[in-house]
């Protein structure tokens, strides 16, 4: 009898362990899961972070990209403005010159016209005075007679 109940109640004990022991193993088997579900958890938030941090960056980098382009717009048309202002100086400028290369040549020739003119009207001139000194020599009057 002694050892039925010492049989019974190490059987009872076994039991006891055993069951103790499968809870145990479902325990640890459930945390298992619960911390690979959060480390699931984790690595998706991260990756959703991670991605969120690279759409903001390529956000970024290309509000950079066009403001780098409209400054490079803006000094390609300050460029252009101030070469076709310089252009326009520039024509300015020969305009004058050639303005003021006609004038000068102008006055150059009418220089020479007036004294090709007053070269004319001298040559005229003598022409004449012999014209009249022959007129009165032929007539017999003295020439120094009229002056």
């Amino acid at each position: 009898e002694k050892q039925r109940i010492i049989y019974d109640e190490e059987k009872k004990l076994a039991q006891n362990q055993a069951q103790i022991k499968s809870q145990m193993a479902k325990y640890e088997d459930e945390l298992a899961r619960k911390r690979m579900q959060a480390e699931n958890e984790y690595h998706r938030i991260r990756n959703q972070e991670l991605v969120k941090l690279q759409e903001e960056s390529e956000i970024r980098l290309e509000q950079a990209r066009r403001a780098t382009e409209e400054k490079i717009q803006a000094q390609r048309r300050q460029t252009e403005k101030e070469k076709a202002e310089i252009q326009r100086e520039t024509i300015r400028i020969s305009e004058m010159a050639a303005a003021e290369a006609r004038a000068h040549e102008a006055r150059l020739s009418e220089e020479v016209n007036r004294r090709l003119l007053l070269e004319r009207g001298d040559a005229e001139r003598e022409k004449w005075i012999s014209i009249i000194h022959a007129t009165f020599e032929h007539i017999g009057v003295s020439p120094g007679f009229l002056w």
